[in-house]
Order: structure tokens, then sequence, then C-alpha cells
């Protein structure tokens, strides 16, 4: 029993001894955190929304979410999709924040530029916010795939929470491009569909009439 403890503590002290080596020194944490950056191009989506004068109807309020993610996708590390079938998770590579969270941040000031208005709350909204519309989205793909480019997938719905009647349902594939491999390219590219999904749902919210003319129209629901 004494030669193999005596052998080892001998390598041991050759090991520290040489070039500063010790079995016992921690390991590196090689972790990298990201988020979902706003796009370079979000200063010039409000120019480029079809434009009839004015910008959201003066009153409404907005209530954004619930926005829900696929269970495969509610964690920290970066996934990469390298086949119908299969999902990599990075060991290295994490989102700094839940990325349910990032997404409904990023859309929400999208939606206030490209709205002109402040009056978009999040759910869950306390009960004395008097939502007229609610967007709600429900995505199936949010990823990059072992090309790099980065999809997100899924549908969103718009209900009159006066009524409680969906006026609006649509489902949505967004693509952008990417590099393989590059998790901030990754990042960048997710945040641009994430800012296309934006100019969709916020074309459809200003042709929404006001809380006054719905009441005396009525609503009608549209699917896509």
């Amino acid at each position: 029993m004494r030669a193999p403890m005596i052998r080892f503590t001998a390598l041991l002290a050759a090991c520290t001894l040489a070039h500063g080596c010790s079995l016992l020194a921690p390991v590196p944490d090689r972790s990298r955190f990201f988020t979902l950056p706003v796009p370079p191009e979000a200063e010039t989506q409000r120019s480029e929304m079809p434009r009839d004068g004015s910008d959201a109807a003066p009153g409404i309020v907005y209530g954004l979410g619930p926005v829900t993610l696929p269970a495969y996708l509610d964690r920290r590390e970066v996934v990469t999709r390298v086949s119908p079938t299969e999902l990599a998770y990075s060991e290295t590579d994490r989102w700094a924040e839940p990325l349910t969270a990032n997404v409904s941040s990023l859309l929400r000031q999208s939606l206030s530029r490209l709205l002109g208005s402040n009056a978009i709350v999040l759910y869950p909204w306390v009960g004395t916010a008097k939502v007229d519309y609610q967007v709600e989205i429900r995505l199936s793909r949010f990823e990059r795939d072992a090309t790099g480019e980065s999809h997100l997938a899924g549908r969103w719905s718009i209900k009159d929470v006066r009524d409680g009647r969906e006026v609006l349902v649509k489902d949505m594939a967004l693509t952008r491009p990417g590099a393989p491999g590059d998790t901030a390219a990754a990042a960048a590219a997710l945040s641009g569909t994430v800012s296309d999904l934006g100019q969709e749902i916020a074309t459809a919210l200003r042709a929404l009439p006001s809380p006054k003319q719905a009441q005396t129209t009525g609503s009608t629901t549209h699917k896509n």
C-alpha cells in the first residue's frame, strides 16, 4: 500500500515543480455569454413601414405576450440543429438571460419604435392595465442550423381583449443567414428574425380600429 502512495506523491511533486503544473489547479471556465442585440437596421425600420400619415391610434394599449418557446430551447446553452432530428448544445456558449425574456424585450422595443407608442405592456400585466389588443406568440423554432442560418418559426395572433375574440392568426417562418460555428453571428441573425417579426406584427396592429371604432364595427377573424 505504501509503494503506490509514495510513487503518487513523487509524481505530484514533480508535476508541481515542472512549469508550475498542479493536478489540483482549477479548470478555467470557458463559458461565453450572449444576448440578442438590437439589429443595425432597427433605426430605419420605422421609415420603411407602410404609412397612412399616423402612428398607432391614440388611446390603444397593446399587451405583448405570452411569448412561448419549445421546451428544448428553455435552457441557457446555445443550441444548433444539426439535422431534422438532432440537436447539439454548446459546452461553452450560453444565453446571458432566459431566452423568452430576451425575445419579449427585444420585440417590445421593436413594436414601440415601429408604432411610435410606449403603450405596450409585457405579459403578465397587472390587473389595472387596460389592454385593448393582446399579441400572443408561440415559437416552434428559434435556433441556428449547421450551415449557420438562423430560423424563427411558429404562430402569432392578435386578440381583442374586450370581447375575447381573435382578430388575426398568422403562421410565420423567417430566416437570416449566418456563419457556421459563429455564435455572435447567430445571435445577431436571430435578433434579425425577431425584428422581421416585429415589422409583420406592427403592420397588422396599425390596421386595427381604435377601441371606439371596434365597438361599433365589430371584429373579424382572419387566418393566414
